[in-house]
This record gives structure tokens, sequence and C-alpha cells, in this order.
């Protein structure tokens, strides 16, 4: 095994390495040991080994590759059958575990042990911990009636002013509590081997999703205006929406968990940062409803109220396994989206892989600048790269302002998309457009470069729009098509299985070595 190995967290209960080498998430088999004794066998890079005692040295091989691990010694551990927690499944466990954590001094570990734990809502407190021992599950109530409701808008006393509590699709709006809520949190780190399931599969959550019910539905985990938080090793899973939300916060790392949702589920994103600043999302597998990251900024209300841009987003070493976008940019983005990264991940059949998606209406504070997609695999991916001006979704979407494909005069309405990097990208059994970018005639997504990468087409090709947009008439074996873009540069790229694949119109674009197609 040609790779070096880096600890990225320990805890007092384990710990989270990632072995270093080329390969997209995965890569060959191997064996944990600790302390000479067979501990498991994986083919992970990024791996969370959990379940072992506090302030214990630990000899660990991998391969032929040896190393110690020394857990820490926490200050506190704080048990929650200790405040009467049950964990049977049955009984409401929120008033204990939310006890256990609202008296725990300044550096406890909260620690849930295995049982089923039927919860509200768990409400985050600074310098706290919580760690989910294997079979510990915290499943939420799925009776309305017992849930909280988040103000979206908290206003002050003499309604001058107001602080966000909550949002929904990128508007401050009430909204069902999450399983885990924290607001104005810091310093907090959620671990261990455990499950946080969202019950949306078993309450009325998805039944008409779309319908403006009492309050919108509930996250997994949801946190706003937090600080240096980490989440690693649990499992997320049937989030009535999103699973994993940070909002309006920085220094987020989420690791080597596993995010899942049902297929058909709506709005079952995985991770989606909104406002951020300094998130790591590193060696997390995804198979969801709906997008597996989606980077967000807020609608035009915010950006004129608390512009803040998403930025610095760093996406490493994951596996986006369903979905319909694998890293998704936007649509709700209108407080700018800038300098994200995505390497060394694996897709496989999502709908599209990078999806960058926009609107007039977004405003001009709505800029996309700075991404760099590289080593990145994909496998039967209908559309590889999505990149549309013309986003439809939601009543305004369809509106003749977003779809005419004439040039308006560009304002404070308007959005722009500038220098995107995509290298070494491998995609196989493509059976949409391998590249699409369609930008406005008033802004034009400027500054593309597409290199060094491969497409393979699939035999059984399907003839639809790439993008949700409106007024596109489909082109039969499309391979690239670029519309509406200035200072494209297009260098060994390699499409192999289509014919005459490329349609380039109203822009420029240039390929200092010749396109090839077979």
């Amino acid at each position: 095994m040609n790779s070096n190995i880096t600890i990225l967290k320990i805890t007092p209960f384990g710990f989270v390495f990632e072995l270093e080498n080329d390969s997209c998430y995965f890569t060959s088999e191997y064996d944990i040991y600790i302390n000479g004794v067979f501990h498991s066998r994986t083919d992970k890079n990024i791996v969370s080994v959990f379940s072992l005692k506090c302030d214990t040295e630990y000899e660990v091989l991998i391969s032929d590759m040896l190393f110690t691990v020394k857990t820490l010694k926490p200050k506190f551990v704080i048990n929650v059958k200790d405040y009467n927690a049950t964990g049977d499944g049955k009984t409401c466990d929120t008033s204990a575990i939310n006890l256990a954590i609202y008296t725990a001094p300044a550096g406890a570990v909260i620690y849930i042990p295995k049982g089923v734990y039927l919860v509200d809502q768990l409400l985050l407190k600074s310098n706290v911990d919580i760690y989910l021992e294997k079979g510990a599950v915290l499943a939420q109530n799925t009776n309305r009636a017992k849930l909280g409701i988040l103000k979206g808008l908290q206003k002050n006393f003499d309604h001058t002013g107001a602080e966000i509590n909550a949002s929904w699709e990128g508007h401050p709006l009430d909204c069902y509590c999450s399983v885990i809520y924290g607001n104005n949190i810091e310093n907090v780190h959620i671990y261990g081997a455990g499950t946080i399931d969202g019950n949306g599969d078993r309450g009325d959550f998805w039944i008409n999703p779309k319908m403006k019910n009492k309050a919108f539905r509930p996250k997994n985990i949801f946190l706003v205006e937090c600080n240096n938080i980490e989440i690693s090793g649990i499992i997320s899973k049937n989030s009535a929406s999103w699973n994993i939300h940070p909002f309006y916060s920085d220094n987020i790392i989420l690791r080597s968990l596993k995010v899942e949702s049902i297929e058909t589920s709506p709005n079952t994103d995985g991770i989606n940062p909104e406002s951020c600043k300094n998130v790591e999302i590193v060696g997390c597998h995804f198979s969801v409803g709906d997008d597996c990251i989606a980077i967000k900024a807020g609608k035009y209300y915010m950006s004129k109220t608390l512009l803040r841009p998403c930025e610095n987003i760093r996406i490493h070493n994951c596996y986006m396994e369903k979905g319909h976008g694998g890293v998704v940019l936007g649509s709700e983005m209108s407080c700018g989206i800038k300098n994200v990264k995505v390497s060394q991940c694996l897709f496989n059949e999502t709908d599209r892989g990078l999806r960058i998606k926009t609107r007039r209406g977004r405003g001009n504070h709505a800029v996309v600048d700075g991404i760099i997609f590289s080593n990145v695999t994909m496998q039967k991916v209908l559309h590889p790269i999505v990149v549309n001006m013309y986003y439809n979704c939601d009543p305004d979407g369809k509106s003749d302002y977003v779809r005419s494909k004439k040039a308006h005069i560009a304002d404070e309405f308007t959005p722009s998309i500038k220098n995107i990097t995509v290298s070494h990208v491998t995609a196989t059994d493509v059976s949409g457009c391998a590249i699409f970018i369609y930008g406005l005639p008033e802004s034009m997504v400027a500054g593309v470069r597409i290199e060094d990468s491969m497409f393979y087409f699939a035999k059984k090709r399907i003839a639809e729009c790439p993008a949700m947009m409106d007024d596109f008439v489909p082109i039969e074996n499309l391979g690239i098509y670029i519309n509406n873009a200035i200072d494209i540069t297009i260098k060994n790229i390699i499409c192999e299985g289509i014919p005459e694949a490329f349609s380039l119109k109203n822009g420029s674009a240039e390929g200092d070595c010749p396109l090839i197609f077979s």
C-alpha cells in the first residue's frame, strides 16, 4: 500500500485517520489491527475508529505501517442514563439528555450509550461534546405536536431589529426544530459510531412536501451562527429535509460521515453549508434523495439584510453514490459563493456531477468565483458538468423575466459566474451531456478552463436538457454545449463514443490542444 497516514482527529474514544494517496474515496482493501488484535477491514481512504478507552495508548497496524495513538483524557464523561434517559425507543428522552447537556461543565463529553433515544430536539451547549456509542440512535419524534418551532426572525423588544434563528431555502422562515440544534454555539464535537435518525420515512413530512404547513420540515442537524464545530463518524439518515445545515457559521469540519436518505425522498440534501466560511467536508459517503452537497448563500432578501458569502469550502475524498447533484452551487446564492475546492471524489449514478445554478433576480452580489474541481471520477453520471443561469425552479423561475433569452440590462438583480477550473476528471457511461454551460447574454459565464479530462459516453443516450431551464430544444447525442460564455479554454479533452458533439454559441472558446472525438 503506497500511502502515508495522517491522523485527522484524536478524541477520548477513538480517532480518525486518512490514507494519503491519489485514489478517489476507495483504495485497496486493508485490515486494521489495534494492539495486535484484528479490529476491522475497510477499503476507504478516510476511516473513523471509535469504541476505544479514554486516556489510553494504542498500537495501530495498517498493512506494514505501525504507529501509536493515545486517546484523550476528558475532563468529564457524563452518561445520559444517569439523568434518566431510557434509550428504549418509546419513552421521550428529550428532557433527560438536554438536562445532561446543559448542566455539564465546560470540557465535558455527553456519553450516549447503545439504545434508541426518542427525542423532540436536542440543544447544543458551547464547550460540551457529544459522543454516540455504536448502536446509539437519536430518533426524532414524528408527532408534530411535540416538536418545537423555530422563529425564522426573532424580533427585538421594540421591533426595530431581529435575529435569525431558522431558514428555509434561502429565506429566514419558521420551521420545526432539528434533531440537534445549535445557535451561537462554539467549540463542540459530535462524534462516534452512532446514528441520528430523522424518521422522515415514518411521519407525514413527505406527504405534499411543498405545501405550506404550520412550519417547514425539520433537519437532522442545524447550526446557526456557530463557530468551531466538528462532526465525525456518525450516520445521519432519514432526515425530514436537509440532513446537515450549517448556516452563517464558521470553521466547520465534517468528516467520515455517512449521510443517507431514501432515493425518492424530497429535499433530503446531504450537507448544505449556507453563507459559511471555512468548511471542510472530508471522507463522507452520500446516498440521498436530492443533492449530496449543496453550497448556498441565501436569496435576494438575505443579500440586502445580512450579506455574507459562502467561502473557503473544501470537499475532499467523498463518495456521492446517489442524488440529483454531486456538488451543487446554488440556486440560493445571492450573497455569493467563492473559493470552493473539490478533489479526490467519486460520483456514482448522480444526475449531475458539478452543478452550478442561478438566475436573474438573485442579485449583483450573487457571484460564483473561484471553483476548482480536480481528480474526480464519475460513473453513470447523466450530465457531469452543468452551469445554468436560467434555473427555473420555484414559481418565479417560470416568469418571462427569468426565461427570456434576450439580453437584459445588467443591474442590481443580475448574477455572475466566473473562474472555474475543471481538470483530471474521468467520467464513464455518460448518457447525457458531458459539459453544458448556458450563461445570460448580459452576464456571460467567464473564465472557464476544462482540461486533461476524459468522457466516455454510454451506447444508449438520452435526449433531455441537462439543466432545469425553459425553452431549450434537446439535441441528439449532445456532448459539449456552450452558450453565452467567454474566455473558455478546453484543453486535452477526450470524448469517446459520440459524433459531432461540440456546440458553441454566443461567446469565445479556445483549445491549445484539439478536442478529440471518436
